[in-house]
């Protein structure tokens, strides 16, 4: 296992082959962006062209397996960081309609396709960092579930998984926005189980959440939960911006988290503790303790 810390480069992108998804906007477009200032090569795969200029853009629809497949045949054979960035907000996004197989593909099954895809062409020590949300927090109230759906092989039978298992998995949940939380914790459980067995490779495997980020996705999320805008959002008092989420992606694919794999970063600033002090509140002070 190599120390890239021992060198006067702690982030080690410079000359790396990053693959980013969703880089035409939000937090994708911003991680692409460092990445080229820090000189890596950013190959740009998104269903949309990329406003910024990288070293090779890649038309993808993750909610279609030959896209993804067509995709991967246009990817180098070497890659050695993968960003998963792209996804949508629920069932309404970007002035479309979409069901819930559709945001169980896109955000999921179609993400988890693209980066199978991706990993025999990734060297020892190569990383993998994806986007889930703190929408996946209560991931662990369901992890029977989704560990069976993580174990599904390939992308028709993960589609037929849902469809057998929808009805059983909305009864568990009592929030907004089904699809959307129920797509990001099947990403959070699969991401947790493939580390361990990536890291007999020597590859690393991370998630980030996000709470409530000002992206274009944003009001949409608020339409997909009956107007909830913001909801996520700690004491800090304002929504994180896409640099700040792709700053902690880069760190986690970085030389500096060499030996971090299998973990789900809330870049929050404190929201997803919030039920600590809300327990606290309806507690009495035990003056004995």
């Amino acid at each position: 296992m190599t120390d890239d810390t021992t060198t006067n480069d702690l982030l080690n992108y410079a000359g790396k082959i990053c693959v980013v998804t969703g880089a035409a906007s939000g937090m994708g477009q911003a991680a692409a962006r460092l990445l080229t200032g820090l000189g890596a090569e950013v190959i740009a795969l998104d269903v949309r062209e990329t406003p910024d200029p990288v070293a090779k853009f890649i038309r993808i629809d993750l909610a279609d397996k030959d896209s993804i497949d067509a995709a991967l045949a246009e990817v180098p054979q070497r890659v050695d960081r993968v960003f998963s960035c792209a996804g949508i907000a629920g069932t309404i996004y970007a002035g479309r309609t979409f069901s819930e197989l559709d945001v169980l593909t896109i955000n999921f099954i179609g993400a988890r396709s693209l980066i199978e895809g991706l990993i025999p062409r990734l060297p020892r020590d190569g990383s993998i960092a994806l986007i889930a949300s703190t929408g996946g927090m209560r991931w662990q109230t369901r992890k029977n579930l989704h560990l069976d759906f993580a174990r599904t092989d390939g992308f028709e039978a993960a589609q037929r998984w849902f469809g057998d298992h929808r009805d059983e998995l909305e009864q568990t949940f009592t929030g907004l926005n089904f699809p959307y939380m129920m797509s990001k914790e099947a990403l959070i459980v699969w991401m947790k189980y493939r580390a361990y067995t990536l890291s007999g490779q020597r590859i690393r495997l991370n998630a980030i959440s996000p709470a409530a980020t000002d992206t274009p996705m944003a009001e949409d999320f608020s339409r997909n939960a009956n107007g909830l805008r913001g909801s996520h959002i700690s004491e800090v008092g304002v929504a994180s911006t896409p640099e700040q989420q792709a700053r902690a992606l880069i760190f986690l694919n970085s030389g500096l988290a060499g030996y971090v794999s299998g973990q789900d970063l809330q870049v929050d600033y404190a929201f997803t503790v919030k039920g600590l002090h809300e327990m606290a509140a309806t507690e009495p002070v035990d003056a004995a303790r």
